[in-house]
């Protein structure tokens, strides 16, 4: 009898002590949950965002009224899609993005090893502003990218300090107002990452 309350001490003892180890790594590597409305970092849907809600109990548009933005003529380069055009923030004193320019009819360059394919007239870019004093910082025009499957047009700016993934597509909670979401990833690991969504207007 004294030897199995033995041996299950030492079990027990064992199994504790690996969970310390896992829980040390999690903290030592980072580990943490996501934040709502973006997928972690490596996952199947980490090329895309989700539009989280303005506000709690914001009701959600029906798929007809933000189909527009991912049928067939915002694909392919036979008329502007409803995204084409300047837009400003909703937010008139927002410290974030300020305006926001997208273009569709681009081309695209997607390169393995040393040999580049150029599709014309596919893709999109986007030109960001960001709240600065006394203008705004112009971010400059992203590379052309095709839309993504989920409808969402992408957009990356490397600022050497940051490294932003950008993501647009037409509100599903606001008629008429363009939805843009920002991760940033900063390169001082002392600085914590940030995730971000703005809404536009038309300007």
């Amino acid at each position: 009898m004294s030897i199995r309350k033995h041996a299950g001490r030492r079990a027990l003892a064992a199994a504790f002590a690996a969970l310390a180890v896992t829980l040390a790594l999690a903290v030592s590597t980072g580990a943490s949950a996501a934040p709502a409305g973006f997928a972690p970092a490596g996952s199947a849907q980490a090329g895309s965002a989700q539009e989280r809600p303005p506000f709690a109990g914001a009701p959600r548009l029906s798929a007809a009224a933000t189909a527009l933005a991912v049928g067939p003529s915002a694909r392919l380069c036979g008329g502007h899609a409803i995204e084409f055009g300047n837009w400003v923030n909703a937010d008139p004193a927002t410290r974030g993005i300020t305006r926001a320019h997208l273009r569709d009819c681009q081309s695209v360059t997607t390169c393995s090893g040393d040999i580049c394919t150029i599709v014309h007239d596919a893709g999109w870019a986007m030109r960001l502003f960001g709240a600065c004093s006394p203008t705004d910082c112009d971010w400059g025009w992203s590379a052309g990218r095709l839309r993504l499957a989920s409808g969402q047009i992408p957009a990356s700016y490397d600022q050497g300090f940051a490294r932003r993934q950008v993501w647009a597509a037409m509100s599903a909670y606001r008629p008429g107002q363009l939805w843009i979401a920002i991760r940033t990833d900063f390169v001082d690991p002392a600085r914590p990452d940030y995730e971000s969504q703005n809404w536009f207007v038309r300007s």
